[in-house]
């Protein structure tokens, strides 16, 4: 194994020996809402909307000055009406209420024009710097595999959707600190590399149940991705790192604490991310 690779695996295994580490999201979100009026949508609506944050129909857009951006395409959110209607039981007139499956639809504020976002998380964002050689490598990688990669303001939630070869990644300026967001995105596109198109690690797979063994292992092979790619571009922040094991330690327990699943992990790992950084499994990264 390279030694770069080697090092931080290194680290990694040894940080676990040390004992249990909490991890904890680094970044801040909001879940489905309402623009105008801030109720949060719920039940299967949670579903039907693809992305965290704010949404308005097409009149409250108008309504508030904004447009919806050409192209767009709306999402649904369903919703109960009841009506009474009386009928006869046994000889007796009874009144009974019926629900009524209504529908309508909305757009999510990054599908708009000319709306600020409500959000308290962005009176207090945090001033995060981009680190220039993270970006080039994110860039590079989603440029050249076509992957769209969809930095939706206000979200609660960091993802990969293989269906949709799509990334979902918070704005940099919800997390604690820059280094946080790349090392969120890292693990993200690291999943990414799994695609039926790439390197297939999806349909080797059994089962894609949160919880599963199969899950468990795709995880730890993204977060020491994530940790080899901060290695990369010099990303050593100490509480990052911590978080980073603290992650592995958490799906290491659901896979029976068996330590020797990180090498396992850590050879698929670097597989990924040689293949984002566009390097042959034959050559060498500057060590």
């Amino acid at each position: 194994m390279n030694n770069v690779y080697q090092y931080v695996t290194e680290r990694i295994i040894s940080e676990l020996q040390q004992g249990r580490i909490p991890w904890r999201k680094n970044w801040k979100g909001q879940k489905a809402i309402n623009y105008i009026t801030r109720k949060e949508y719920r039940g299967i609506n949670l579903l039907l909307l693809p992305y965290p944050g704010e949404y308005l129909t097409f009149k409250q857009v108008q309504d508030v000055g904004g447009c919806v951006k050409k192209g767009e395409k709306s999402h649904m959110v369903v919703y109960y009406n009841w009506y009474s209607k009386e009928v006869e039981d046994d000889g007796e007139v009874k009144t009974v209420n019926i629900p009524v499956l209504r529908y309508y639809n909305v757009f999510h504020i990054s599908q708009c024009e000319g709306i600020e976002s409500k959000l308290d998380i962005f009176k207090t964002e945090n001033e995060n710097d981009i680190i220039t050689e993270a970006e080039k490598i994110i860039n590079d990688y989603i440029t050249r595999e076509g992957i769209n990669y969809n930095i939706i303001l206000g979200s609660d939630r960091a993802y990969y959707n293989p269906i949709n070869d799509e990334v979902v990644m918070p704005d940099i300026k919800q997390f604690d600190k820059a280094e946080s967001y790349y090392s969120t995105a890292f693990h993200e596109l690291t999943h990414s590399t799994g695609h039926n198109n790439r390197l297939d690690r999806f349909s080797k797979q059994k089962s894609h149940k949160f919880g599963s063994k199969d899950y468990s292992r795709e995880e730890l092979i993204a977060e020491i991705g994530a940790a080899y790619l901060n290695n990369t571009v010099g990303i050593d922040n100490n509480n990052v790192f911590k978080n980073n094991v603290a992650y592995i330690q958490g799906w290491l327990n659901a896979l029976k604490n068996d330590v020797r699943l990180i090498t396992i992990a850590a050879g698929q790992a670097q597989k990924a991310v040689n293949y984002i950084l566009g390097i042959k499994d034959n050559e060498k990264i500057e060590e």
